[in-house]
């Protein structure tokens, strides 16, 4: 498998479970953030029920503010502005 073909595997291959192990830099956070969007919008999953780990605080901010970004992206209609957030536990929130 080239390297293209496993980072799309890590964004569309949603029904199975991947261990990604690579050195720094080489694109984990952003396959895994994708990954974690694609579960979202497909229906698969609530973003309140997946969990990601990373090894640092840092790393875990890091992830996290990406995700919320690009979950945004995804989920809104071209055009408007962010959206509105709901108190609710499950609203697509990101803790």
């Amino acid at each position: 498998m080239t390297d293209q073909e496993a980072r799309e595997a890590i964004r569309n291959r949603l029904d199975v479970t991947m261990l990604v192990e690579a050195a720094a830099g080489t694109g984990k956070t952003t396959s895994l953030v994708a990954r974690m969007v694609n579960l979202v919008a497909s229906g698969r999953a609530r973003a309140s029920t997946i969990a990601a780990i990373t090894f640092t605080v840092k790393a875990a901010a890091h992830l996290r503010e990406q995700f919320q970004e690009d979950i945004e992206r995804a989920l809104l209609p071209s055009g408007e502005g962010g959206p509105e957030r709901s108190e609710g536990p499950d609203e697509g929130r990101v803790k």
